[in-house]
């Protein structure tokens, strides 16, 4: 960039000199420096939003109205990356790319993270009966939901039940 190596060269001119205003003059070129910079970097508008990171916020915003009032009287009713791309009018390809991009891991992985997070509440915070757990989250019968379960904690939802009880 021209215009930025003229400046650091006057810079440099301005430090070897024994200008009495040499400092005033080097905070000055610092200035014209940031706005140099600043227009050929091409920074968006701070208060405009990608359409990127709207999808990201768009989809957890999504996830936590769909999985925060869980109950079996009103159980989760999207669960699928499919599911959650349609409501949000976009290829689920699409919102896998980004959210792996910005997040590290897909939307499936955000979604049974986030079941597991509210599972996990459900066994410890209520007395309801794991069949009645395993359909608030989604699942027709409850061996699936175990399975689910074991799978991604290494123990059964009974098992994780029982020990967080032995420790309360």
């Amino acid at each position: 960039m021209p215009v930025l190596n003229s400046l650091f060269e006057r810079m440099t001119i301005e430090e070897l000199s024994n200008n009495h205003l040499k400092d005033d003059a080097l905070q000055a070129y610092i200035q014209l420096l940031m706005v140099e910079s600043m227009r050929v970097a091409h920074f968006p508008k701070p208060d405009s939003v990608s359409d990127e990171y709207h999808y990201i916020h768009q989809f957890f915003h999504l996830l936590e109205k769909e999985t925060s009032g869980i109950n079996y009287t009103s159980p989760i009713k999207m669960k699928t990356a499919k599911e959650f791309a349609a409501n949000l009018s976009v290829h689920p390809n699409h919102l896998n790319a980004v959210l792996k991009k910005y997040t590290g891991q897909n939307v499936s992985t955000h979604i049974r993270n986030r079941l597991l997070e509210e599972t996990k509440a459900l066994l410890v915070q209520t007395d309801w009966t794991l069949q009645d757990i395993a359909y608030s989250i989604g699942f027709a019968e409850q061996p699936n939901f175990s399975f689910f379960f074991k799978k991604n904690t290494g123990i059964t939802p009974a098992e994780f039940r029982r020990s967080y009880q032995a420790t309360a």
